[in-house]
């Protein structure tokens, strides 16, 4: 037998495996689909709709929405310093920060322009500035408007005691006015004095603080001394003397002037009788209104206070709420809040409800804006607003 041969016979047996592995699956398969019958085909699933409620919007309102018009007013600013006036303040920049012998005194101009806001808006800070660079320049009188600003505050709060070293090398130049800021000075420091109640009607004619000062320097012809004995005077009811304070100040100030015509007029109007027993609350609630609000008279807190006193102890209701709001509001260390106080003069307590009261007709006595403001020259100040 060739090879050819024994190939094809070694092929059937192999062909013959494979037939008999067949039938054998088949004998397997045949009779287990016999016994089970045909596989069921698979049912859909269903998903069932959900049922979504439908979102209702909020009816659109028919009426129209108002819209609240801004506020049409026109905003209002400061009036700009006008051609002549900047070329007048660039004329003294310039001297005051060149090196000419006028330079310290022109720097010292511009602060008092700038303090006073003359012609320019109001700047303390500004002005500082300037009296910084007149001292430097070795202008003595800008002692004095460094003095001032520590004791107002031109830039932060008052340091009326920190103003004493300025002072004592002012007093070398200019000795009246370093003793009438010394003068402010103790007066600024000195703690409100609070009247105790159920003391005689008559005014206490307490001096003011470090008076001694205040008389060398009105004496010296100083004009702010002057004003200030003046009010002094109208407010221990010595009209006469304060007319001769006011008169005697007038020349160098427009305040002084009108503060005599109007003690003038005071003394034109007769002197009004004591009053009854049933008038006796009106009349100290009276007082105590004019020394609070400055009305004929100079402010006076420590004498309101008495009067208020005085005259709630008299059965007066409105008295008793004015004094219970002053005292509503103390300071830190327990003192008293004068801006607060100097507020409450503008209400009206005559009712239960507090209001704001009716502007009064009656002339104040003044003091001037500040104490420097005489240095500053005439067409300067006739530019203040």
């Amino acid at each position: 037998m060739g090879p050819a041969s024994t190939a094809r016979s070694g092929a059937q047996p192999a062909r013959w495996l494979r037939s008999a592995l067949a039938s054998l699956l088949l004998s397997a398969v045949v009779p287990l689909a016999l016994a089970t019958g045909p596989v069921p085909a698979a049912a859909p699933i269903r998903a069932e709709p959900m049922e979504v409620a439908p979102i209702e919007a909020a009816p659109i309102p028919s009426e129209p929405i108002e819209v609240t018009p801004l506020h049409q007013a026109p905003i209002r600013l400061p009036d700009a310093p006008d051609a002549a006036v900047l070329a007048e303040l660039d004329a003294l920049r310039r001297i005051a920060t060149g090196r000419t012998g006028a330079a310290g005194q022109a720097a010292w101009q511009l602060g008092l322009i700038h303090l006073h806001g003359a012609g320019v808006p109001q700047d303390s800070g500004e002005a500082k500035k300037w009296f910084e660079r007149a001292h430097q320049q070795n202008t003595s009188i800008a002692l004095a408007g460094l003095a001032w600003c520590e004791i107002d505050g031109c830039q932060g709060p008052a340091n009326p005691a920190a103003a004493r070293q300025w002072l004592a090398q002012l007093r070398r130049t200019h000795l009246p006015r370093a003793q009438y800021l010394e003068w402010l000075v103790a007066a600024r420091l000195a703690p409100l004095r609070l009247a105790r109640p159920g003391v005689d009607t008559d005014a206490i004619d307490e001096p003011l603080p470090a008076r001694a000062l205040l008389q060398r320097a009105a004496r010296a012809g100083d004009v702010h001394a002057l004003i200030e004995l003046g009010m002094e005077s109208v407010a221990a009811g010595r009209d006469t003397e304060a007319l001769q304070y006011f008169r005697a100040a007038a020349p160098k100030s427009a305040v002084a002037g009108v503060n005599a015509a109007i003690v003038a007029d005071q003394l034109q109007i007769p002197r009004r009788p004591q009053p009854d027993a049933s008038r006796l609350p009106l009349e100290l609630l009276n007082q105590a209104r004019r020394h609070h609000r400055g009305e004929g008279t100079p402010v006076n807190y420590t004498e309101a206070i008495r009067y208020y006193r005085l005259a709630e102890a008299q059965g007066s209701a409105e008295a008793r709420r004015m004094l219970a709001l002053i005292f509503s509001r103390p300071l830190v260390d327990g003192g008293l809040d004068v801006a607060w106080i100097k507020q409450l003069g503008e209400l009206d307590l005559s009712q239960e409800t507090p209001s704001r009261r009716a502007g009064g007709g009656q002339r104040q006595l003044q003091r001037e804006a500040t104490p420097l403001i005489d240095f500053l020259p005439e067409a300067w100040r006739n530019r203040m607003p």
